[in-house]
């Protein structure tokens, strides 16, 4: 990448973040306050994430700032560039684990966490790692280790916070 062209992509992941920034700052001012309860305000469930809201607003407008001073006024897209990041398989990629993700965080509460996290790992695992061009027969293997590895990390992950961090999970 030249220099003008990565100026130009932190001016817009600048602008991405300074959204998200102010979102989580918004949205963690909205937590209920605990000082109502005789608790100190420094206990706070919105406490940190106010102030991690703050710091990546302040630092993503910094951003913005130093990539305003490095391109100027030039801050449109290439021809082309725009289909280019959605077309290619960094993208789908992140997109495939944002889904996943949000299905997994609607899953929460209303399936068994331990059956959740098993099949969460599963599908991520498969959705990365299968080879579409070869059989499934091709693959058992790497099904069958799938499997493996979803059912020992949601029994170990239910078994550190339920017994290490005394965690209840839902």
């Amino acid at each position: 990448m030249t220099e003008k062209s990565m100026a130009r992509a932190d001016f817009y992941t600048a602008i991405v973040l300074i959204a998200f920034g102010i979102t989580v700052t918004v949205m963690a001012l909205q937590m209920p306050p605990v000082t109502e309860r005789g608790q100190s305000p420094y206990s706070a469930p919105g406490l940190l994430p106010t102030l991690l809201g703050i710091v990546i607003t302040g630092l993503s407008a910094f951003m913005l700032v130093r990539s305003i001073r490095r391109i100027g006024k030039d801050v449109a897209l290439p021809e082309g560039a725009v289909k280019a990041f959605f077309g290619g398989v960094p993208t789908r990629r992140m997109a495939a684990t944002i889904v996943l993700g949000v299905l997994y965080s609607l899953g929460l509460g209303t399936v068994n966490f331990v059956l959740l996290t098993a099949l969460f790992i599963f599908v991520f695992v498969l959705v990365f790692e299968y080879d579409r061009g070869k059989s499934p027969g091709a693959q058992k293997k790497k099904i069958f280790f799938a499997a493996l590895l979803a059912v020992c990390a949601s029994f170990a992950v239910m078994g550190v916070f339920q017994y290490l961090f005394l965690v209840n999970l839902p």
